[in-house]
C-alpha cells in the first residue's frame, strides 16, 4: 500500500487482492485514509483483481464514515473483475468511480473551482 498526497487530495493505492489474509491491514489502511486531514479521498484499485465480502463492508463503512465527517471517498482504476462485484452490490449508487487516477484528481479539482 502506498499513501500519497496531492494538494488537498489524499490517495491510498492498494496493491494486492483483499482476502482474509490481509483484511485487517486493509481495514487499518482505510481507517488511516479516512482519518487523514484531507476531505477529498481516493482509493486506487489498479492492482486489485479480487475483494472479499469483508472488503466490501470495509469500503461501504469507509464511505459512510467519510460522509459523516464531511469528506468524500472515490475509487479509481477498478479492474473488470472487481467492477463486476461492485456492480452486483450496487456500489455505484453511493460511490463515485473513475477510470483513471487523473480523472479522480480532476473531479476534486473541479469541485474546488465550482
Amino acid at each position: 500500500m502506498i499513501f500519497t498526497s496531492y494538494e488537498k487530495v489524499f490517495l491510498l493505492k492498494w496493491e494486492e487482492d483483499v482476502t482474509l489474509r490481509n483484511i485487517d491491514e486493509f481495514k487499518a489502511a482505510m481507517n488511516q485514509l479516512i482519518e487523514s486531514d484531507s476531505s477529498d479521498l481516493i482509493l486506487n484499485f489498479k492492482e486489485v483483481q479480487y475483494v472479499n465480502s469483508a472488503a466490501l463492508g470495509t469500503i461501504a463503512d469507509s464511505v459512510m464514515t467519510a460522509r459523516k465527517n464531511q469528506k468524500e471517498l472515490v475509487i479509481v482504476e477498478i479492474q473488470p473483475p472487481v467492477q463486476e462485484i461492485f456492480n452486483i452490490v450496487k456500489f455505484g449508487s453511493f460511490i463515485k468511480f473513475f477510470e483513471t487516477e487523473e480523472e479522480g484528481l480532476k473531479y476534486f479539482q473541479r469541485e474546488t473551482n465550482d
